[in-house]
């Protein structure tokens, strides 16, 4: 069987199993199924589905576990699932769409901005991966000339479609951000480094919205209105982790955030345009406002 095929299967079993338990009969009459809508074969005898279930908890870290009183497998999907392992599911199912459709020009249109500096990706990976120093130009987009650089990779973080890698600069031994896009003649180094222990992946950017790393000191309680229906939106695509729903009525949707209100911050709420309103605290509506300010000054001369 085709490798393509077994990673179909794999999808389609952790596709039922995140919306349902089933037995292994359910699988594989499932599995039936989806073959005739595929034009393939998806035969899962229970050896096979033993293998296919430890292959989907090494690529997607799901674990599919036997209820032995209902006899049924299941995925318990936990609150915050991990967002790699849901994104590779959600880019293979889109893959997976595509796979069967002839007339993709005519039925589905991406989105036509491509995120430069992507091509550094697997380099810089590599490099987090197995502890090494990477050595790159860069060209800040207010800077004339680019710069030497030397980090120590630590974390590769995805904003507004760029890509952004964090770590440890060489020179001034703090912790920085790099876009991608801004990088240039990057190379991985035989040098090696022994990753910070206070540095925690998961929990560096939890208080903040974007790329601009924020302290829990430096956290705010945030109250937004959104209103002319932009709180659907809201409600479907929280802002942050935080997100409090207050209130949701004809007035608009009123909620609660407790983050470091950054300047990536304050560039969203002003992308909402006159749908949004700061209700506190007082810094920030001034900022906003402020903002608005000097945007409708350039109108006015």
């Amino acid at each position: 069987m085709a490798q393509i095929e077994v990673f179909q299967r794999y999808l389609h079993i952790v596709q039922l199993l995140m919306k349902r338990a089933a037995s292994l009969a359910d699988i594989q009459n499932y599995l039936e199924l989806q073959a005739e809508q595929d034009g393939q074969k998806y035969a899962l005898s229970n050896r096979t589905f033993l293998r296919d279930k430890a292959a989907i908890l090494s690529l997607f870290k799901l674990d599919i576990v036997y209820n032995e009183q209902d006899k049924v497998y299941y995925i318990e999907e936990e609150e915050g699932m991990e967002t790699v392992p849901a994104r590779l599911i959600e880019a293979f199912n889109t893959f997976n769409a595509l796979q069967f459709n002839q007339s993709i020009p005519n039925a589905v249109q991406m989105e036509y901005q491509k995120p430069k500096g992507i091509e550094h990706f697997r380099g810089i990976l590599q490099a987090i991966t197995q502890q090494k120093e990477l050595t790159f130009s860069y060209r800040k987009f207010d800077a004339e000339q680019a710069e030497s650089r030397t980090i120590k990779p630590l974390l590769l973080k995805e904003f507004k479609n760029r890509w952004y890698v964090i770590g440890e600069d060489g020179v001034k031994g703090a912790i920085r951000t790099f876009g991608l896009d801004r990088m240039e003649e990057v190379n991985i180094s035989t040098k090696k480094f022994k990753k910070d222990k206070d540095f925690k992946p998961g929990t560096y950017f939890q208080n903040t919205f974007g790329v601009i790393y924020g302290e829990a000191k430096s956290v705010e309680q945030i109250t937004l209105l959104f209103k002319n229906g932009i709180g659907n939106y809201i409600k479907t695509m929280p802002l942050h982790h935080s997100q409090q729903i207050l209130n949701d009525d004809k007035k608009g949707l009123l909620i609660q955030l407790n983050l470091y209100p950054s300047q990536d911050f304050i560039s969203e709420i002003l992308s909402h345009g006159a749908g949004v309103e700061v209700i506190q605290p007082a810094r920030l509506k001034n900022a906003v406002k402020t903002a608005l300010k000097k945007a409708l000054d350039q109108y006015n001369t």
